[in-house]
């Protein structure tokens, strides 16, 4: 088994090799672990057990995480190996369709990379670009390409928000709670 300490000290492609491998799901309140797959329905989620934010030593024991909990681990490794990055939050939340991601983005040998986390077809080092706002909005197209397709005329841009986020994000907090944070923090 991993501990944060031995994570921490792989280099940057074995990290993001060891991030890919990290099961998608949560912890709840009970501690009680939930691997979901990409096509669950999160709603059902409340007849699992409720979500709880789980630290970057959580998700290395655990080996499960959401990209909130993945984009933490992350950030948590590029402070500790002093790797420049930035954290962005998206969310868009209408009567149809509430999805949100938070995700990381890595500057590595002069360029800007989508950090890949647990739910990511790319491998780190793919589709780099010199400028951290080329490489933010070329996420956020495809963001907004999905929702287009899956929402058609009913999608609004006024339901689609994308925000940096440079607050901490305290351990065990309730996901109304990191939206809220993530929102306005």
């Amino acid at each position: 088994m991993n501990t944060l300490q031995q994570v921490l000290l792989l280099d940057i492609e074995e990290f993001f090799c060891y991030v890919k491998s990290i099961r998608y799901g949560y912890q709840d309140t009970e501690r009680k672990i939930h691997i979901i797959s990409l096509s669950d329905n999160y709603a059902d989620m409340k007849e699992r057990g409720r979500y709880v934010f789980s630290s970057p030593e959580e998700v290395v024991k655990n080996n499960c995480g959401w990209c909130w909990d993945v984009a933490e681990l992350i950030a948590c490794y590029c402070e500790y190996n002093r790797i420049e990055y930035k954290k962005f939050f998206l969310e868009y939340r209408s009567s149809e369709l509430h999805q949100t991601h938070t995700q990381i983005f890595v500057c590595h040998k002069g360029q800007w990379y989508e950090a890949p986390d647990n739910t990511s077809p790319l491998n780190f080092g793919e589709a780099g670009c010199v400028d951290a706002k080329k490489c933010v909005l070329t996420l956020i197209e495809s963001f907004v390409a999905y929702l287009k397709s899956v929402l058609k005329e009913k999608y609004d841009e006024a339901a689609f928000l994308v925000k940096e986020v440079t607050c901490p994000v305290p351990n065990g907090i309730s996901e109304e709670e990191y939206l809220e944070l993530v929102r306005h923090g």
